[in-house]
């Protein structure tokens, strides 16, 4: 997965869309979490043209590996999660075509409704990139009255 991530920032790089400056990976940083320091460190740390991108790939994502990850994005100006495409199913927004779903809508907590969140779904069939957009376009997220 790091390698097609990489493979992806690479095209970007080429395509000038966003214009990429550096692309880091295993960049480490201090984060804090309620007034204490501890050490972390991103997959890929990409500076962008007056930004800085984050990004987290999990090859076996959870909602308790997402929240933990989340104390990054506070770091950087963007912040992606990199995921195989069929995972996190239960939490993934589907087209209705008229019929009411089989299954209740699971949501994620409502801290992953913050606009710097994107994902990337990544196809492992071609080992490319299926599908790209803000992380609560792609899944469902609880939204608080504030978000609204």
């Amino acid at each position: 997965m790091h390698l097609a991530v990489f493979h992806e920032l690479q095209r970007m790089r080429v395509n000038k869309n966003p214009e990429l400056l550096e692309i880091s990976p295993e960049k480490t940083v201090l984060l804090e979490k309620q007034g204490k320091e501890r050490q972390g460190r991103f997959d890929f740390l990409v500076q962008a043209k007056g930004r800085a991108i984050g990004i987290e790939v999990l090859t076996r994502p959870s909602k308790g590996k997402l929240k933990a990850k989340l104390p990054y994005a506070s770091e950087v100006d963007e912040f992606i999660f990199v995921l195989p495409h069929d995972s996190m199913e239960f939490y993934r927004k589907r087209k209705m075509n008229g019929f009411k779903r089989a299954a209740p809508k699971k949501f994620l907590s409502s801290e992953f409704s913050s606009p710097k969140l994107q994902a990337w779904l990544l196809d492992y069939s071609n080992g490319k990139i299926a599908e790209k957009g803000a992380f609560s376009r792609l899944f469902e997220v609880k939204w608080e009255k504030q978000n609204l």
